[in-house]
């Protein structure tokens, strides 16, 4: 819900599971009337993100989300699809191997949580809905509570889970007054904002499905 998650082994399942707040930096707040069928009606395109493990600085180019219902045997209800390239056109591209479940569904139902499909649900991290507008066409999405604090407000990790801060928008096109409002809403959750880079869409190729550079 954390917009993506890498494979990783089943040795590794333990590093996904969360860690407790320490207490310093405020509690962020998720949107508590979220409609998840809307949210994942169609494609949301990332125009700014922080650095995590799985998604490098050089893979800001080209970066989509997309979500679709689904049932799995370890009770995940989401199919999560990334894809994102590098700049000579070098795609980076999750398929159908992410899944996501929400886990607070009736009382903070903008709470998710993402995990490679073929681990169970503890090992999943978080993905939060932070802000969301879907006459405006825009979201934030957070992994999780951030837990470190800087001069310049609070960050989450950049490892795999409880990591990660993303700027979405319904449209490949930059709207630079929009991404300046949610960078705003984000600064009142209490966020670094200088962990988002830019995201480069401007040369993208979505016609027919397909994305090229």
């Amino acid at each position: 819900m954390r917009f993506a998650s890498c494979l990783i082994s089943l040795s590794a399942a333990a590093s996904f599971l969360e860690e407790k707040a320490d207490g310093s930096c405020p509690p962020v707040q998720t949107v508590k009337e979220f409609d998840l069928d809307k949210y994942i009606s169609a494609r949301w395109y990332v125009h700014q993100q922080a650095v995590t493990q799985y998604l490098p600085q050089e893979q800001n180019f080209c970066v989509y989300a997309e979500y679709t219902k689904k049932k799995s045997f370890w009770g995940y209800s989401v199919a999560v699809h990334n894809h994102a390239q590098e700049a000579d056109g070098t795609v980076h591209d999750s398929g159908d191997k992410i899944c996501a479940y929400q886990t607070e569904p009736s009382t903070d139902p903008a709470k998710l949580a993402v995990a490679p499909c073929f681990l169970p649900k503890f090992t999943a991290g978080p993905y939060w809905v932070l802000e969301y507008d879907d006459a405006e066409g825009y979201a934030l999405i957070s992994g999780g509570q951030p837990k470190t604090e800087t001069p310049a407000g609070c960050k989450n990790g950049d490892g795999k889970n409880n990591s990660g801060l993303w700027i979405f928008t319904r449209k490949a096109e930059r709207d630079e007054n929009l991404v300046t409002k949610v960078r705003e809403l984000a600064k009142k959750q209490g966020f670094d904002l200088s962990v988002l880079n830019d995201v480069d869409q401007s040369k993208c190729n979505y016609s027919g499905g397909s994305v090229t550079i």
